[in-house]
């Protein structure tokens, strides 16, 4: 029998692991107590575009939707420690929203991993399902597929815990049905290659602010030759290990230096740099642009002040600060965020509920967004920036797709040899 054939059943097997369905029998010795360490407790107040989302969206009180958003951030600490002490076994968590705010740990050694989790912070609310790959094994599987089909890096594969799988999507499903041979290939690797809705890119619209330069505020895109071109919103102040500092936008707002030089409210910000320029395509739509130095001004020294990364919150403050950022790999299904748009003029939140390569939410976005910063209340981490949308109900489209930073970092670096992070306010 083919190895591919192979793999066929035990992904299909995992769907049933995943769903809880697995019964563990004989004795299993447990894992060591895993302890974090001790956090304050999140206070609404803090919290409060989070807060309203699942309010509404899921009827629960105030105090059950700062219990959620205290079990995100349980969880964001836990996956490090499990990945780090379990790895082995480790195959991935999320938050399932609709059914109770649960959290599910899954592990290909789940009878030994449930007993440890007893001192983890609400753990009643806490599921540990059995699952047939860790996600180790399932990395592995993705970069002998991406090697064996000749996936370029945009056409990443994507690993879904959920389905303790590996998937394609978008650029990759595209290129793999392209080619018979190829899609039979995936079908032996044990990759699914998935129907993705393509999000459509977004223009952006107006705000003016004073400095500092932050997340969510407009800028207007001219060419070589300093003639207006369209308007984009800004998505975090970002540091490079070459010393310089830089905005990060879609890629879409730049198009490959036909939209050279960026400004607001008529300061120049920053300028199109070819080696630190990403792609205009979902997931890994981005452009990293250094501040301008011109006629002898370093804008950077007006733009980048103290605090010295923040975003724009319309519900809490014109200068929310940003503290680090999750990579994709950290970011988990059920999570909540918030996002500001400047077409839309506020902040609102939803949940990512689903991971395709970049982050899928139903957070209400309007044409104009484009480039604009998801963060977290909870913790004021960034995840990455609007690339588009799609599901438009007439004023907003209901289902908006983020490029994850990390992505857009890490290809930055593969082609400058810079290595890029946000700025922090901690």
């Amino acid at each position: 029998m083919r190895r591919g054939t192979n793999w066929r059943l035990a992904a299909a097997l995992s769907l049933v692991v995943a769903a809880g369905s697995l019964t563990v029998s004989g004795p299993a010795a447990a894992a060591p107590v895993i302890r974090l360490a001790p956090a304050a407790p999140v206070q609404p107040a803090d919290v409060v575009g989070s807060v309203d989302y699942l309010t509404r969206t899921y009827g629960v009180s105030v105090r059950e939707a700062v219990r959620r958003l205290e079990l995100q951030r349980t969880a964001g600490a836990l996956q490090d420690v499990l990945a780090r002490d379990h790895g082995d076994t480790f195959a991935g968590s999320w938050i399932d929203q609709e059914n109770g705010g649960v959290l599910y740990v899954a592990s290909t050694a789940a009878g030994k991993l449930a007993p440890a989790l007893g001192a983890i912070p609400d753990r009643q609310h806490i599921r540990v399902v059995g699952a047939r790959h860790s996600l180790r094994e399932l990395a592995a599987r993705a970069r002998e597929a991406s090697a064996r089909l000749g996936l370029t890096p945009e056409q990443e594969p994507v690993i879904n815990p959920q389905r303790n799988r590996v998937e394609l999507h978008h650029g990759a499903a595209a290129a793999v049905r392209g080619s018979a041979g190829r899609l039979a290939l995936a079908g032996d690797l044990g990759v699914t290659v998935v129907d993705s809705p393509t999000p459509t890119p977004q223009a952006c619209q107006i705000q003016n602010c004073e400095a500092p330069m932050r997340g969510g505020l407009r800028l207007d895109f001219l060419d070589f030759n300093k003639s207006p071109k369209w308007t984009c919103t800004n998505g975090f102040n970002v540091h490079g290990s070459d010393g310089w500092q830089y905005t990060v936008t879609a890629g879409h707002c730049s198009e490959d230096g036909a939209g050279y030089y960026s400004r607001h409210a008529g300061l120049y910000v920053g300028r199109y740099n070819y080696p630190t320029y990403v792609s205009q395509n979902y997931p890994y739509d981005g452009v990293i642009m250094p501040y301008v130095v011109m006629n002898g001004f370093e804008y950077v020294s007006y733009w980048v002040v103290n605090p010295r990364n923040t975003v724009f919150h319309s519900g809490k403050s014109k200068e929310f600060p940003i503290d680090g950022m999750f990579t994709y790999s950290q970011i988990e299904v059920g999570w909540v965020a918030c996002h500001t748009g400047q077409t839309s003029n506020n902040t609102r939140c939803g949940t990512v509920l689903s991971k395709d390569g970049g982050m899928v939410t139903d957070i209400c976005t309007r044409g104009g967004d484009s480039g604009g910063p998801l963060f977290s209340e909870v913790d004021n981490m960034a995840y990455g920036i609007l690339h588009g949308g799609t599901d438009s109900n007439g004023t907003c489209t209901t289902r908006s797709y983020y490029s994850p930073l990390s992505k857009v970092f890490d290809t930055a670096r593969s082609y400058s040899g810079i290595t890029f992070n946000v700025n922090s306010d901690a």
